[in-house]
């Protein structure tokens, strides 16, 4: 039942939000990101305010434990 609710969480984060993510997780901070990506640190705030929302964690490295265990 976990794997079900992880898979759910998983497809509703955007190809993009997993892109941060997993950025998040290989230890890039959010200006980083935002240099990779060509967005503004202020666009990588608002995501991963989303997937944090999306995945029900609190910050990034409960954030990069579930990418871990979910991607």
């Amino acid at each position: 039942n976990e794997k079900k609710i992880a898979l759910e969480e998983k497809t509703a984060l955007t190809s993009r939000e997993i892109e941060i993510l997993s950025l998040v997780s290989m230890g890039s901070s959010n200006e980083e990101i935002a240099t990779k990506m060509f967005i503004s640190t202020n666009t990588v705030k608002t995501h991963l305010y989303n997937i944090f929302r999306k995945i029900k964690v609190e910050n990034r490295l409960q954030a990069a434990l579930w990418a871990a265990a979910n991607l």
